[in-house]
């Protein structure tokens, strides 16, 4: 492996140490999650919000009609049965203050006759006292009605039970024969000074109950009903003209039930019906279970309870509401509506429902399009940004243009600095440049003095081989010959520190510590054998001289480190070594006749090198003078394959 190979692995090594220390998020992830997450969070709330708000305001505007026509029927069941209880409570009270005497017989009468004529749903009222026959005034409309319920071993019983109550209450439905109709009874005991006058009664038949429901149906499209005991039909508006006879029943109360009644809608109320809406048969439903409608939107208290069935395929909602204050048995007021009626409303709430997730769900794509179209960019121009680590300029990829104007402006400025970057790659040895990055993270380098190994070469007889060439072909062959001989310098870890004409001036030692510095000088002096050989062969194709090249080497001491002008600083060397390396290669061009190559080494590199010239023989050829030295150095001759002896040279 090279140096600028090694170089480039411990600066990939050091960063990958930082990066496992600290974590990284990836941009396309923080760009595309954030931008997604962000807007799904800003339109899911608005979006959630605005839901919540239509649905209470949908669902408790629905609630509000329910709870309107449930109240309505409700207030006219009540309209129908207060006032007969009201009259017994007051006959009750002015019999037990003593204002009216139950002996005086016209006054009473009379007064109970008036009470009747004010509520025409009354059927009659009486007044059953223990030592005399019943006072029985009947609606003018129902002689019989009254007196259906007074006569014989009934009013008795009916005496018998109230005297133990202290106030007045309904009884269950009792059916009167003598109008052949079912009627509620109110009943309360009249005391006077602890005395027990009598019972006074008060029978409502729910004939005209029926007769409202019916034109309440025709009026609001409201099915209206009052079931009993959840089975029997108290009111319905089919019982407005139809008569039943329950003289003989004796172990139900009096009231046609469901199936009796002959209306669907009544008889499917207590049916099951599956979340897909599907009718499962008959279950046991009760007035006071409330169907599972699910989210209570409203957010209110209600105690109005749904139910849902179908009826020949159509789907229908009853609403329920118990009224406890009549009976035993509370009765149970129904109130049906077709659920496409509901479901009108439901429906603009839906479409507002599925409206709202296809905005949210666009939003969301949308922003994590743009997230990524983004983060594609970002990480382009990091990677871009990455493969300059390496200083490798040709092979960094151009930048695409961006509909984004920070992205468009930062490609447009990262590939004018990659244009330049690559002319500046011409220039600077890359090499030296990673290793000074390394070395010195880039600071400036101080100047010092460091044992280095210089190397010199030059073409023997380049101005008569130039003047066979053209001025283009004459640069371009110096370019081919100088890649050649730097490649042998940089795969030895030197330094090409300067091109002087058709010279070629490098070093070992410097920036890094290289111990062998000596040794790979004669390396690379050997390697550049090798290319001087497939010069001269290219030559001879080609109808040219060969090329000779002559290559001194010595090993001191120099002082290196950056030097020159503020404008224009290069990392170079300078010293009485540079020198000496110079004059053993103008020696070369001396002493060696028509060889092709000569290398001459100085005495001080081959002792630097030491047993490394085992494998490149070395042979002394003298100590010679050199120009501008004093005394004589030892010059040493690098033997190459095929190189005659040396010493005979």
């Amino acid at each position: 492996m090279s140096d600028f190979a090694k170089i480039i692995d411990t600066q990939r090594g050091a960063e990958d140490c930082l990066d496992r220390r600290r974590w990284r998020l990836p941009i396309a992830w923080v760009l595309t999650l954030g931008f997604g997450g962000l807007m799904l969070l800003a339109v899911a709330s608005v979006f959630w919000l605005g839901i919540q708000t239509s649905g209470r305001n949908t669902y408790g505007l629905l609630l509000d009609k329910a709870e309107l026509a449930v109240g309505i029927a409700e207030a006219r069941v009540r309209a129908q049965l207060d006032p007969a209880r009201t009259q017994v409570d007051k006959l009750t009270d002015l019999l037990g203050r003593g204002v009216v005497d139950p002996d005086d017989e016209p006054r009473l009468e009379d007064l109970m006759r008036g009470m009747v004529v004010t509520t025409p749903q009354v059927a009659g009222i009486a007044l059953i006292r223990p030592d005399r026959y019943p006072l029985v005034v009947p609606q003018e409309n129902a002689p019989q009605a009254a007196t259906a319920i007074s006569n014989g071993a009934e009013a008795l019983q009916i005496m018998m039970e109230t005297m133990g109550t202290k106030s007045s209450h309904w009884i269950d439905p009792v059916w009167a024969g003598g109008v052949g109709t079912t009627v509620m009874v109110v009943k309360g005991p009249a005391r006077r000074e602890g005395r027990f006058l009598g019972a006074v009664l008060s029978a409502v038949s729910f004939t005209g109950l029926s007769r409202f429901l019916a034109d309440m149906a025709k009026e609001s499209d409201l099915n209206s009903f009052i079931l009993f005991d959840d089975h029997y039909v108290l009111a319905h508006p089919a019982m407005a003209g139809r008569k039943f006879n329950f003289a003989h029943v004796t172990d139900r109360p009096p009231l046609p039930t469901l199936e009796e009644l002959g209306d669907p809608i009544a008889t499917a109320i207590w049916s099951e019906v599956d979340p897909n809406g599907n009718a499962t048969g008959k279950g046991e439903g009760k007035a006071g279970e409330k169907m599972d409608t699910g989210i209570d939107w409203s957010g209110r208290r209600t105690d109005v309870t749904f139910r849902r069935a179908l009826v020949n395929g159509t789907e229908y909602i009853y609403l329920l509401k118990s009224i406890p204050d009549y009976g035993e048995h509370p009765f149970t007021l129904v109130v049906s509506m077709r659920g496409d009626d509901v479901d009108q409303e439901i429906g603009r709430f839906m479409h507002l429902l599925w409206v709202g997730c296809g905005i949210l769900i666009v939003s969301v794509l949308l922003a994590l399009w743009l997230g990524k179209m983004m983060s594609r960019r970002i990480r382009r121009l990091s990677k871009a940004a990455v493969a300059l680590r390496n200083l490798d300029f040709q092979n960094v990829p151009r930048l695409p243009d961006s509909r984004f104007r920070e992205l468009s402006d930062a490609a447009s400025a990262f590939n004018t600095m990659i244009t330049g970057l690559r002319w500046f790659e011409t220039y600077v040895p890359k090499a030296l440049v990673l290793r000074l990055i390394q070395r010195d993270g880039g600071r400036d380098l101080v100047s010092e003095e460091r044992d280095v190994t210089v190397l010199f070469t030059d073409i023997k007889g380049f101005s008569s081989l130039a003047q066979t060439m053209s001025p283009q072909n004459t640069a371009e062959w110096l370019n081919r010959h100088f890649t050649r001989i730097a490649a042998c310098i940089e795969a030895e870890g030197g330094t090409v520190d300067k091109f002087i004409g058709d010279a070629v001036m490098a070093f070992w030692g410097a920036p890094d510590d290289q111990p062998d510095h000596a040794a790979r000088a004669l390396r690379a002096a050997h390697a550049i054998a090798r290319v001087v050989e497939e010069e001269g062969e290219e030559a001879r194709r080609h109808g040219l001289p060969p090329v000779c090249l002559r290559v001194g080497l010595h090993s001191g001491p120099v002082i290196v480190g950056n030097i020159g002008a503020a404008s224009r600083i290069n990392y170079t060397i300078v010293g009485d070594t540079v020198n000496m390396a110079a004059r053993l290669e103008a020696l070369g061009s001396e002493l060696i006749g028509d060889e092709c190559y000569v290398v001459l080494v100085s005495d001080d590199t081959v002792l630097a090198a030491g047993s490394c010239t085992v494998d490149m023989p070395l042979t002394p050829i003298g100590a010679y003078s050199l120009r501008g030295r004093t005394g004589q150095v030892d010059v040493w001759r690098l033997a190459m394959p095929g190189d005659a002896n040396p010493s005979e040279a």
